[in-house]
């Protein structure tokens, strides 16, 4: 519902406020009203509700209906503590704990929406599966919701961004401001809920708050502005775990999409699935390589590498030994959702090796016979790459990397020209962290006290994670913004009846 009416110079009110339509923002306004809170308005500064959850694929959760139908067993308790365990106890164990014990009630909340969940692979090593991935991926979760607000009457005004966050007396939030340009309009309101998407797109805040960013990062999501952080911190809010990022890579190829095969079997490919295989190598400005390539397997935890590297770049090196392996076996990396998953691990139709020539024509691949012209073309020295490459495949005839320790299963050597060089750089879907919070999603001040009626949630709040994104624990950050939403959603229907 696009409400635009009754907003110029005019006092609203509402019993409760989300600034933020994307997926904690519309699963807080369905849990609340759901719950039965009153008049409930969704302030959406974009022209359309769904956010960057709305471009996601799957979400995760523990012992759901999905996973029972499916016969996985994946334990709430075992998963709790690899998180506790893969964050070093940097996180608020709370968080956590009431984040995955609502997941997987999360699923069967959506499913009884229209969405169908299937549990399927990320990677390769996801044990157990925790992805739970409808047909439509995020959208389809999406539209759900914003067809739920609908039916509950839950007003969506767009292009309403929020401006500023009042306290009134005994320091409750009781209005919020929203304008654009010359319109202004404020809501009286007993609760406010954040759900801002992060500050993806805020180049100065990025800069002075995230160590791990580079300029050359290629931003994925939305480039929200960190608007409700903001709002937040100028509220009394205290902050948690800002300046973390969910950033990836080696990424590279261009973004470019082959299609193999004819209609209608078409199955697309995308050029940077050849950067992800674990017997490509990568190396580094210098020529030399710089981390077991397996890390491909977690995207989340290869970026870590690449970023200490000059220029924060690398080079993906392959040959076509590889190119027509991977046209007889299928992808080794490639994750289900979207248009992608089986047809890609599988035999291939005809054309990889084509496809990619025609990459090289248009110069985002370079193919030679030669690796000097390889170096020449990263701008490497010549006798390094050279050692580098005959260092590698003497490792792979002795199956053993004694640098990296790279499993033997994924050492090739690269004798088969032509040669291949692709140019991989990281990206960014988004930040993760700033508000700080407790389990029930309430902002709290400086001396960890709640502010009354005052909520955060999604990507906007920190204690959910550490620096380096879970992906052991694929869709956390969707599943995190839509299980706090929930929650957040309830605890200010509470905080108002």
């Amino acid at each position: 519902m696009n409400s635009e009416d009754n907003r110029s110079n005019q006092n609203i009110k509402a019993d409760l406020v989300v600034i933020g339509g994307g997926g904690a923002g519309l699963a807080a306004a369905v849990a609340a009203a759901e719950k039965g809170a009153g008049r409930i308005i969704v302030l959406e500064k974009r022209g359309a509700a769904g956010g960057t959850s709305a471009m996601a694929s799957g979400i995760f959760a523990s012992e759901s209906p999905t996973q029972r139908r499916q016969a996985i067993i994946a334990n709430t308790d075992d998963l709790f503590k690899r998180v506790m365990n893969w964050s070093h106890f940097s996180v608020n164990p709370r968080i956590i704990r009431a984040f995955m014990n609502k997941s997987g009630d999360t699923i069967r909340w959506l499913e009884d929406m229209g969405p169908y969940f299937y549990c399927v692979p990320h990677s390769p090593i996801d044990n157990p599966l925790t992805w739970h991935v409808p047909k439509g991926n995020g959208a389809e979760i999406m539209q759900a919701l914003s067809d739920r607000c609908r039916n509950l009457r839950v007003e969506i005004m767009l292009d309403a961004p929020g401006k500023e966050i009042l306290l009134g007396p005994g320091n409750n939030v009781n209005v919020v401001v929203s304008g654009q340009e010359d319109r202004e309009f404020t809501i009286n309101t007993g609760a406010v809920i954040i759900a801002t998407g992060g500050f993806g797109g805020n180049k100065e805040m990025l800069q002075k708050y995230c160590p791990k960013y580079r300029d050359n990062m290629r931003l994925s999501g939305l480039p929200n502005q960190g608007d409700g952080i903001l709002m937040a911190m100028k509220a009394g809010g205290s902050t948690d775990g800002l300046g973390m990022l969910m950033s990836a890579g080696p990424f590279g190829g261009g973004g470019g999409l082959l299609k193999l095969g004819t209609e209608p079997n078409i199955i697309p490919v995308q050029a940077t699935f050849i950067v992800g295989e674990p017997v490509a190598i990568w190396v580094n400005t210098k020529g030399r390589r710089f981390i077991d390539e397996t890390a491909s397997f977690n995207y989340y935890e290869g970026i870590n590498a690449l970023i200490r590297q000059p220029e924060s770049i690398c080079y993906a090196l392959f040959d076509t030994g590889m190119v027509r392996m991977v046209s007889e076996n299928g992808f080794s990396n490639v994750p289900s959702g979207y248009a992608y998953g089986e047809p890609q691990r599988s035999k291939l139709p005809p054309g990889l090796e084509e496809g990619i020539k025609e990459y090289a024509k248009k110069g985002t691949i370079k193919m030679s016979d030669s690796w000097d012209e390889i170096a020449d073309w990263t701008k490497t020295d010549r006798e390094v790459l050279r050692n580098t490459i005959e260092e590698y495949n003497t490792a792979c005839d002795r199956k053993y990397d004694p640098v990296f320790g790279k499993d033997r299963t994924y050492l090739t050597p690269l004798r088969h020209p032509p040669y291949y060089a692709v140019k991989c750089g990281s990206g960014m879907l988004n930040t993760m962290g700033g508000i700080r919070i407790n389990e029930r999603m309430e902002v709290l001040d400086k001396n960890d006290d709640p502010i009354p009626g005052l909520y955060a949630a999604g990507v906007d709040t920190g204690g959910w994670t550490p620096d380096t994104y879970c992906a052991m624990l694929p869709g956390t950050a969707f599943g995190y913004a839509i299980n706090s939403g929930r929650i957040a959603g309830e605890s200010a229907y509470e905080y108002t009846s």
